[in-house]
């Protein structure tokens, strides 16, 4: 049985990531986020409107989007409860610049996305951005031989939570193929 559930935020397990962005007081700055999703080559993400990576993002269209390593959660968390400072030499993690954008990409990040903003719209105290994936990176042991992607290998921290308390969920090893429940339930059903 359901019942009404009353809360100011309910977050149902999103990756946390990091963006990078050009700073024009700054020169690169970070944020740490949990509002985004990919659907092929876009990249959508939503930050609270008045954020100075808000304000930096709306002028310099480009980002990059980072999923972390856990070994650096207390620099990702740092960078996401300080605003209008310099987090990238605060958390002294090492970074370059991406080839194909203007923006920082994080070297303790397994996998980078590199972003070019296409839109931007406004809800109530957010902004959504919505941009093409221009480039991807990852780090070699999360591919096969072939090339792709092992997806035990990538484990995200998930970020969850209402309006009383958020944490950090974890992943896993376990995975299960496309399409797999729904030929387990037909085997099942055959053998009734």
């Amino acid at each position: 049985m359901k019942q009404d559930f009353e809360t100011a935020k309910l977050y149902y397990g999103f990756p946390v990531i990091v963006l990078g962005y050009k700073d024009e007081t700054l020169g690169y700055n970070i944020t740490t986020s949990s509002s985004s999703y990919t659907l092929g080559d876009m990249m959508v993400i939503g930050l609270y409107t008045p954020n100075n990576a808000t304000a930096q993002i709306k002028i310099f269209k480009e980002f990059t989007v980072h999923v972390p390593h856990i070994e650096v959660m207390a620099e990702v968390e740092q960078a996401g409860f300080v605003s209008h400072r310099d987090k990238l030499n605060m958390t002294e993690l090492p970074y370059q610049i991406s080839p194909r954008i203007d923006a920082p990409i994080l070297e303790n990040c397994p996998l980078v996305m590199e972003c070019m903003v296409d839109s931007i719209s406004e809800f109530d105290n957010y902004t959504n951005f919505t941009a093409r994936i221009v480039g991807r990176q990852i780090d070699e042991q999360l591919l096969d031989e072939k090339g792709y992607l092992k997806h035990e290998a990538l484990n995200p921290l998930l970020y969850m939570g209402d309006g009383k308390a958020r944490v950090y969920r974890y992943l896993d090893n376990q995975t299960t193929p496309l399409g797999q429940f729904m030929k387990d339930k037909k085997r099942r059903s055959r053998k009734i």
